[in-house]
C-alpha cells in the first residue's frame, strides 16, 4: 500500500515538471514581438527628406542682382576703313566718359551706350545727338541697345543677347554700333556678313552692365562696360 502511495506521488511530480516545460515555452514565444520595434529607424528617413527640399528652394533667393561697382569701360578697336584716321589714332586705353541714355516709345525702349575718349559734357539723349564729332586725337564708340516688344507699353530694358546684325523689329533684341572720329565721319557696321556677341549683363532703371564684340570686313570692336543711365 505504502508502495503503491509512493509511486502515485512520483507520477504527479513527473507531469508537474511536464507543465512547467509547455509554459516556458509559452513565455519564449511571446519575446518575438520585441523584435518589431527595430522598426522605428525608418522614421529618421522621413525627418530628413524636409531638409533636402529647403536646400534646394535656396537657389531662388540668388536671382541676379542690378548692376554694382562704379561706371567704367574698356574698349578695343581696330580699323582699316577710310574714315578711321591712320595718324593721331585715339587712345582707346583712356576712356573718360561712360553713359548710357535711354530712349523709349509705345513698344520700344532703346539705351545708347557711349564710351569715349574725352569728356562729352553733356547728361542728356538730346544734347548728345548735337555733341560735334571728337577733337584730333579722341574718339568714342556708340553701342544702341533696343527691345522691340510692341504694344501700347513703354518696355523695360532687359539682359540678354543683342542681336547686331539684323535690323530693328526683327528680333525683339537688336542694336546698332558706331565709331567716332575726327573729321566729321562716323564709321558703321555692315550688317551683311556682320560678326557679334553683344551681352547685356545686368540692367536697372540707374545702371547698366554688359560686354560686346563686333567685327565686319573693315572694323572691329571690343570691350565692357558698366554705365550709369541718364
Amino acid at each position: 500500500m505504502v508502495m503503491l502511495v509512493l509511486l502515485l506521488g512520483l507520477a504527479a511530480l513527473v507531469i508537474m515538471g511536464c507543465g512547467g516545460d509547455g509554459t516556458a515555452a509559452d513565455t519564449t514565444s511571446t519575446a518575438a514581438p520585441a523584435v518589431e520595434t527595430t522598426a522605428a529607424p525608418p522614421t529618421t528617413a522621413s525627418t530628413a527628406a524636409p531638409a533636402s527640399s529647403d536646400t534646394t528652394a535656396s537657389p531662388d533667393t540668388t536671382v541676379a542682382a542690378a548692376p554694382a561697382g562704379e561706371p567704367g569701360a574698356t574698349v578695343l578697336v581696330t580699323s582699316t576703313n577710310g574714315a578711321y584716321p591712320k595718324d593721331n589714332a585715339p587712345d582707346w586705353s583712356q576712356i573718360e566718359s561712360v553713359v548710357a541714355f535711354r530712349s523709349s516709345s509705345m513698344g520700344v525702349a532703346s539705351l545708347f551706350v557711349v564710351m569715349a575718349t574725352y569728356d562729352i559734357g553733356v547728361d542728356s539723349l538730346g544734347i548728345y545727338r548735337d555733341v560735334p564729332n571728337p577733337p584730333d586725337g579722341e574718339g568714342r564708340v556708340d553701342l544702341v541697345l533696343t527691345r522691340t516688344v510692341g504694344g501700347p507699353e513703354e518696355p523695360p530694358m532687359v539682359t540678354g543677347t543683342y542681336d547686331f546684325s539684323v535690323g530693328q523689329g526683327q528680333a525683339e533684341l537688336t542694336g546698332a554700333a558706331g565709331i567716332y572720329v575726327p573729321g566729321g565721319t562716323k564709321v558703321s557696321f555692315e550688317q551683311s556678313g556682320l560678326e557679334n556677341d553683344v551681352q547685356v549683363t545686368a540692367v536697372s532703371d540707374t545702371q547698366v552692365s554688359g560686354t560686346f564684340h563686333i567685327k565686319d570686313k573693315w572694323s572691329e570692336i571690343s570691350g565692357s562696360f558698366t554705365a550709369p543711365v541718364k
